[in-house]
């Protein structure tokens, strides 16, 4: 017991000495809150947070792309585990394999998925500027505030029922494919017709869909009584104007999670973060595939083909 005791206080005393305060990089995305009305500025360390800037997320880790540093000595939090390899975990191999955000999230983020590890490293090597990183990106969030976020998709009677409540989109789908998705049909064959389906509208032509957009907005807006889907609906076209991300409510589950609540987030779950602030921890990786709801890159052909449609 003594032994046993001794050897806890030892790497407790170890671990309490060694502890270092870091300086985390803040990541100024437009969808991010803006001032201190979100977490991320209110954690961030700075002296002054400006009131119309956006701080979207805080990263504590040591990926490329935002590296945290020790505060103290002024030296990349890589380099200090270079030096200290022992400060490590057996497991964590030369640094650390995750990364650990806070996200403050003002407005929505795209519709998006990460791939799986196999995924990561073929499109970092046919596109590293877009695709970063030979890595997958599974990541768990836990909601710090009510959280809302699109994620996974619904189950195909209530797409069904959405579609037919929102008839516009019928004129892409086609009547052929409308009759093959059924509620009746095994979960593989509805797996595969979700994915035309769901194809045929996130390729459809630009003006197309700006037509369709259009006439559906027109539609719910004279309507007294609203749901949750059509307010979600004129909310995101308030924020992307005729942007097809803006149908994804259509087709994905839309969640409220309370302070506490966690959501995992696997190799191709399609998902978009509307509002809210949540910590996440994921893989090392920042490695994503847009397909609306966004001003940067898209890679719709990708997403689509690689989707759960689960």
């Amino acid at each position: 017991i003594k032994k046993i005791f001794f050897d806890f206080l030892r790497k407790f005393l170890f671990f309490f000495l060694e502890m270092q305060r870091l300086e985390c990089t803040i990541q100024k995305y437009k969808w991010g809150k803006k001032g201190l009305d979100g977490l991320v500025a209110q954690l961030s360390g700075l002296i002054k947070v400006e009131e119309d800037e956006s701080y979207a997320e805080l990263w504590m880790g040591t990926h490329k792309n935002g590296p945290s540093k020790i505060k103290n000595e002024g030296i990349l939090l890589s380099e200090y585990f270079e030096k200290n390899p022992k400060v490590l975990g057996e497991h964590e191999k030369k640094g650390l394999n995750f990364l650990f955000k806070v996200l403050s999230v003002g407005s929505s983020l795209s519709v998006q998925s990460h791939p799986t590890k196999e995924q990561a490293i073929y499109l970092h090597s046919k596109d590293p500027k877009n695709y970063p990183d030979a890595n997958h990106k599974p990541e768990l969030a836990i909601a710090l505030t009510e959280f809302e976020l699109l994620c996974g998709f619904r189950k195909p009677e209530e797409i069904l029922s959405n579609i037919k409540l929102n008839k516009e989109i019928e004129e892409i789908i086609g009547e052929e494919e409308m009759k093959k998705f059924s509620i009746k049909n095994d979960e593989e064959e509805n797996k595969n017709s979700l994915k035309i389906i769901f194809t045929k509208i996130w390729t459809a032509p630009e003006e197309k869909i700006k037509l369709i957009l259009n006439k559906i907005l027109e539609r719910i807006s004279k309507k007294e009584e609203k749901t949750n889907i059509d307010n979600l609906i004129i909310r995101l076209n308030n924020q992307f104007p005729e942007d097809i991300g803006i149908l994804a409510p259509l087709f994905l589950n839309y969640f409220t999670l309370k302070p506490g609540e966690a959501t995992f987030l696997g190799p191709n779950e399609p998902h978009a973060y509307l509002f809210g602030d949540c910590v996440e921890c994921m893989a090392l990786s920042d490695n994503t595939i847009r397909a609306g709801l966004t001003p940067k890159f898209k890679d719709v052909q990708t997403l689509c083909e690689n989707l759960t449609y689960k």
